[in-house]
């Protein structure tokens, strides 16, 4: 709302107060999580298909949005709003989603806010000046008392204006000289979402006896499923795995009573090995998420989603197994050709099996050099030519090591016992793998030991 007697400049704060530094030291503080602001409860938004860019970033402010839309009295104020009680008076500038309800207990909220104290013009807190959006849980006193229940009477994508007495936010006295005594407030508020949260130890609340009845165990596995997303929303990417590998061995572990059940079980360990697959992959762990992939191949008569198919791709491409991730990436992309996730993994791809190749021919070139010089060195007698075949073996077998476009490489035939052995002894000391072809006997095969984490 326009008015003419509202200031021409206002001397904003360089560093705002935050809420959180006034509930008292101890009872809250503030992460920059980085997660996407869109995030909600359906499975295939919130585990997204595969991009890794993050949404939460900071940008430029634009100083005239926190400048106060209100510069008259809160009483005049609140007979332009609906009273909430007798605390709180609303008035909604943009309407939500009603769909999913308001804001409950026990739910991690984003919003973006500014709040404002009465007959002033700059905000003494504002999530726009800090450059990024505030993330809290209801039901844990993180905020002042005020803020929740204002947020909790709003759908996600609402847009509002509050009046909050004093009573609900920093009471009789204040804290001077920032805040005077029976201070109320004007809070402009934007729910961007929220999700909720969950439990991980559902499970301790049942009895032996209930753990092993899907009937009564399937609630739990829920509870514990949403803290494996709420982790997820979190970037906590191993706590996310931690959760979902604990929601799939109780939901393996429940006594199924009937064919319901059994196809409950299945369409909720698909979403469980295909949350996995995902968080494996960021993670770095892909030989975990081929193990996924290949459960839901199971779960799916060999036809997985387009979505499990990219994360099988993903997974090989990060083993190293260039032709099969081209095979599955190209099957996912006919599944949906629009999809830019798959695309940009394509390209990746693309330029990733080209710097293979190109380093493949630059250390099969060394090798052959190294057999051919043995061959060629007549001079030497054959305790020095053993030396000269370990050290260059080292140096070319170290490259190897620490290439990260190879996690293979075939010796070059021509290789007596005696240097296989010396082969094989440099692998060890290099946490290298040396291993014979099941097909040919003649072709050795180095391959970078992956660890389990």
């Amino acid at each position: 709302m326009e008015d003419s007697t509202m200031p021409s400049s206002c001397n904003f704060l360089k560093d705002p107060l935050s809420i959180g530094d006034l509930i008292g030291p101890g009872t809250t503080f503030e992460i920059n999580t980085n997660f996407d602001e869109g995030f909600s409860n359906d499975i295939f938004d919130e585990l997204n298909l595969g991009s890794d860019e993050e949404d939460d970033e900071k940008t430029s402010i634009d100083r005239s949005t926190l400048v106060s839309p209100w510069t008259k009295t809160f009483d005049e104020l609140r007979k332009q709003m609906v009273e909430v009680n007798e605390h709180i008076y609303k008035k909604i500038t943009q309407p939500g989603l009603p769909e999913e309800g308001e804001v409950p207990l026990n739910a991690r909220v984003c919003i973006r806010y500014n709040a404002y104290w009465e007959g002033e013009g700059a905000p003494f807190d504002s999530s726009f000046l800090r450059g990024s959006s505030y993330h809290f849980y209801t039901g844990r006193n993180e905020v002042i008392e005020g803020l929740e229940a204002a947020v909790r009477t709003m759908y996600r994508g609402e847009q509002a204006q509050f009046v909050i007495s004093y009573h609900l936010l920093f009471r009789e006295f204040g804290c001077p000289p920032r805040i005077k005594p029976r201070a109320d407030g004007l809070f402009i508020i934007e729910l961007v979402s929220f999700n909720l949260v969950g439990d991980l130890d559902a499970d301790q609340k049942l009895t032996e006896e209930e753990r092993g009845k899907y009937a009564t165990v399937i609630d739990k596995i829920r509870e514990v499923h949403l803290k494996g997303l709420d982790f997820f929303g979190q970037s906590l990417y191993k706590n996310a795995c931690r959760a979902f590998e604990k929601a799939v061995s109780m939901l393996n572990s429940c006594h199924l009573a009937n064919e319901q059940e059994e196809k409950e079980q299945a369409a909720f360990l698909l979403k469980l090995y295909t949350n996995l697959a995902v968080c494996y992959n960021k993670t770095n762990t892909p030989a975990k998420a081929c193990i996924m992939c290949k459960e839901i191949r199971q779960l799916t008569n060999n036809k997985p989603s387009c979505k499990a198919l990219f994360q099988e791709g993903r997974a090989l491409l990060l083993l190293g197994e260039y032709e099969r991730a081209r095979t599955l990436l190209i099957r996912a992309q006919n599944m949906e050709p629009q999809n830019d996730d798959i695309s940009k993994e394509m390209k990746l791809l693309e330029e990733r099996y080209a710097r293979y190749k190109a380093n493949e021919r630059s250390i099969w070139t060394k090798a052959m050099g190294i057999v051919k010089k043995k061959e060629g060195d007549k001079s030497a007698n054959a305790n020095e030519a053993q030396n000269i075949f370990e050290q260059e073996m080292a140096e070319l077998m170290e490259n190897f090591k620490h290439n990260l476009d190879l996690n293979n490489f075939n010796l070059p035939p021509g290789l007596t016992k005696a240097e296989i052995c010396t082969v094989d002894e440099l692998a060890k000391k290099m946490e290298l793998k040396l291993t014979l072809s099941p097909l040919d006997n003649a072709t050795y095969t180095l391959s970078k030991v992956i660890k389990a984490t």
